[in-house]
């Protein structure tokens, strides 16, 4: 019997490490998932106003465009403004974020219009799909 004495220890010694790792684990996901979500079309926009401030005066206008498209949900004049913006070259690491975030944004608002039924919003992201894929 002394012989089965250590491994008994031993066997629940690893059945409580495993189950305190998994409890330990369980949170983690959670908020993996709330920071994963799109930024809103608003704060995208101030986030490419704030990124292209100081750039030159046509790319500055192009990010004005984009932004005050995503704000009023003028989705067509969005997506050229964006797209125009990411054709040009030099951009910094903080623009091409922010151009980042604005694409996320005007997705999900675009999937979420094309859900409640918004031909608006499936004419665009139909658009929108065509121009990734050129």
């Amino acid at each position: 019997m002394k012989t089965l004495l250590p491994s008994r220890r031993l066997g629940c010694a690893l059945l409580a490490g495993f189950l305190l790792g998994c409890a330990g684990c369980s949170k983690s996901s959670d908020e993996g998932a709330a920071s994963a979500r799109p930024p809103e079309p608003k704060a995208a926009a101030s986030q490419l106003q704030q990124a292209f401030s100081t750039a030159p005066p046509e790319i500055k206008q192009s990010a004005t465009t984009a932004s005050e498209a995503l704000r009023t949900a003028d989705y067509g004049r969005a997506i050229q403004a964006l797209q125009t913006i990411k054709a040009r070259p030099n951009l910094s690491v903080e623009q091409g974020m922010a151009i980042h975030a604005s694409e996320q944004a005007l997705e999900a608002k675009l999937i979420a219009g094309v859900e409640a039924g918004d031909p608006n919003a499936k004419r665009a992201y139909e658009a929108l799909k065509r121009k990734r894929r050129n």
